[in-house]
């Protein structure tokens, strides 16, 4: 039977006793010496001595100012753990199972311990010195739900020897989960970092300083800020007002490789690199082998270093004019798995880190989203981002410090379309689904292409058109912009194709037959079955001609293609002298391959016409614009390959399309 008096569970006058602590069960008492539940097990009672003590003050050292750079601290007071007193006493209970009269009456209102709101400084992660910190997932080893529970002090830090748990602070909040870091002491690492360090002669900064002097390198980071920044805001805006030796090594080198192809805008560098070529070899080289060394104590700065490290300028045409290895996309999983290290799929605007931090934070989250689903779509990959696994906000102006913000906020959100169309029409299990389906492919489009357009009628009416003369938005973001909408017409153009059957597989140590007294036409039919072979005068394109929204579709693409030509037909020097994205040299190569799409398809002769005349003018396009501009060099090969081989010879040709190529009537 429940007691009419009842002491509050959670009151602070009256907290459980001890075993009822450890139990988390109801403590009732009498006004007896001991509690129900001691007096039922014939157990002593602590609450003869539930004396409220407020614990010793123990001085922190003053590691925050304002003023100053933080700093770490080695040595905060630790309680120690009594071995004895830390192992509770497991005795037998007569009273039996739980009961519900034991429990507290709200449980999820249940509190490990009452203690007042704690506060946390504001300090930075990433640059305290001599150690590293990398997220604790979800999932991880350490559960974040428990380290919630953790004594932190001031500064969120909870120290074991040589590895501390350190607290983001701000959260959890509402849908936000507690985020923890292991902070670990640098030098745990150097074995690590040993195994992937390459040898060099001379230490890394001697090296860097031989290769650009001082008054060189601060010239070239303000090029840097002038001409990549506003495409790729990835380091603060103010770092041009710092000393370059307070820059790690890898970061900086890969700045100064970064603006040397703008070296000719500065009168002095155009003038030092006008007789000898710049050392932008030595640098990448430089950069590349200490961001592998580092990476194993990461800080921010080493995903600075590898996010300019994709975007490399390749090293003339023989190197242009071919596809990337697979190291890329490999480097691009690891830059990935370098900022899910770092925390950065975490909003981290309530964290407790400097306003800089956290700006850098969320802009470095956004550029790594940007690689990731541009490359997985003009790649084929799968993304390494899964959408359910981060909660970063969308990029605002208070983000970028009063530095320029619109190019870069504008393709972010691009690139959360771009991850649309991947997943809604190119993801394995999409394309499976709805290659052989016109109508739901159809349906699927038209949401993707409403919310290119609902992004295009974000921008201000100047810059809509392709040919706008604003620099906010360059013919880069206009280029990706159409890129995305060829990807959407590419998926619309493979339902109305029927595909020929696949060959028929020969065992490769399985000798060919020979048949001396056979044709070939006799062979053929003999190992394929000729009710289900496809001539070559046979139609590509089965259209059910009752379905009047495949027209539409044609002439929308076949628009599409020749907005993407004006476009780059209508290209100034200065606009291919600008900062452009490497991935959009994968792009060219894209829209060759869609222009050739349009002819090989082509459902009627009218068709064949325009498509014809579209793909000889984007060749013309590639030639004349790619005079010294490497970007496109990618696009005109892989459009000469089959032009130089002969559409013909290299693709099965309905009869009405190779009356077009071949030019009969």
């Amino acid at each position: 039977m429940t007691s009419p008096v009842r002491r509050p569970y959670r009151s602070k006058r009256h907290p459980p006793c001890d075993r009822c602590r450890q139990k988390k069960l109801r403590c009732e008492n009498l006004g007896q010496v001991a509690c129900q539940r001691c007096q039922a097990s014939g157990v002593s009672c602590s609450f003869n001595r539930l004396q409220v003590q407020s614990p010793p003050a123990t001085s922190i050292p003053a590691v925050f100012s304002p003023t100053s750079q933080p700093t770490y601290v080695h040595d905060a007071v630790v309680p120690e753990y009594q071995a004895e007193s830390a192992i509770p006493t497991i005795e037998p209970d007569p009273i039996g199972p739980q009961s519900e009269s034991y429990l507290p009456d709200d449980p999820f209102a249940y509190q490990i311990s009452e203690r007042a709101t704690p506060q946390q400084a504001i300090q930075t992660l990433d640059l305290l010195p001599g150690v590293c910190a990398h997220v604790m997932g979800t999932s991880g080893e350490s559960d974040p739900f428990l380290l919630r529970h953790c004594k932190f002090d001031d500064y969120g830090l909870l120290h074991f020897q040589h590895v501390r748990f350190r607290n983001a602070g701000g959260v959890p909040l509402a849908e936000k989960i507690p985020v923890h870091y292991l902070v670990t002491d640098a030098a745990v690492y150097e074995s690590a970092k040993l195994s992937t360090r390459t040898w060099r002669q001379v230490p890394p900064r001697d090296a860097l300083d031989a290769l650009i002097p001082a008054d060189h390198g601060q010239r070239l980071v303000s090029l840097f800020i002038t001409h990549i920044f506003p495409s790729l805001p990835i380091v603060p805006h103010f770092i041009g007002s710092e000393s370059l030796h307070t820059i790690p090594v890898h970061l900086l080198a890969a700045l100064y490789a970064s603006a040397l192809p703008f070296a000719k805008f500065d009168e002095a560098l155009s003038l030092a690199y006008a007789f000898e070529p710049p050392p932008a070899a030595q640098l990448w080289r430089l950069s590349l082998d200490l961001i592998l060394e580092e990476i194993h104590t990461p800080h921010l700065s080493v995903l600075q270093a590898g996010l300019l490290y994709l975007h490399k300028p390749y090293d003339g045409p023989q190197q242009s004019s071919v596809a990337d290895t697979p190291f890329l996309w490999s480097f691009i999983g690891m830059m990935v798995g370098l900022a899910s290290s770092l925390g950065l799929q975490f909003e981290c605007r309530p964290m407790g880190m400097p306003l800089w931090e956290r700006r850098l934070r969320r802009r470095l989250w956004w550029a790594i989203y940007i690689e990731d689903k541009w490359r997985a779509l003009l790649l084929g990959r799968p993304p390494y981002i899964r959408q359910d696994e981060w909660d970063v906000t969308d990029l605002d102006e208070s983000d970028f410090e009063g530095a320029p913000a619109d190019r870069f906020m504008r393709i972010a959100k691009m690139a959360r379309i771009a991850d649309d169309i991947h997943v809604s029409l190119y993801s394995l299990r999409a394309a499976q689904r709805l290659s052989p389906n016109l109508p739901d492919s159809l349906q699927t489009a038209r949401i993707l292409l409403r919310q290119l357009q609902e992004w295009l009628s974000l921008l201000p009416p100047p810059m809509q058109s392709s040919t706008s003369d604003r620099p906010e938005l360059s013919t880069c973001v206009h280029f990706a912009y159409l890129l995305l909408e060829i990807f959407i017409f590419r998926a619309l153009l493979r339902p109305m194709v029927r595909s020929a059957p696949p060959p028929r597989l020969i065992d490769e140590t399985e000798p060919l037959p020979i048949f001396p007294d056979l044709n070939v036409d006799d062979y053929i039919a003999q190992i394929i079955d000729v009710d289900n072979f496809v001539s070559e005068e046979e139609p590509a394109i089965n259209i059910n001609e009752e379905d009047k929204s495949v027209p539409i579709i044609l002439s929308a693409a076949e628009n599409c293609a020749a907005s993407m030509l004006r476009l780059v037909s209508r290209m100034e020097a200065r606009e291919m002298s600008t900062f452009w994205y490497s991935w959009c040299r994968i792009g060219f190569a894209t829209v060759s391959n869609f222009m050739v799409l349009l002819l090989v398809q082509a459902p009627t002769k009218e068709h064949a016409i325009r498509a014809k005349k579209l793909v000889y003018m984007w060749q013309q396009a590639l030639q004349s614009q790619s005079n010294g501009w490497d970007m496109m060099d990618l696009g005109l090969v892989r459009l000469n390959g089959p032009l130089s081989m002969g559409l013909a010879n290299a693709f099965y040709l309905p009869q009405h399309v190779r009356e077009v190529v071949e030019n009969v009537t």
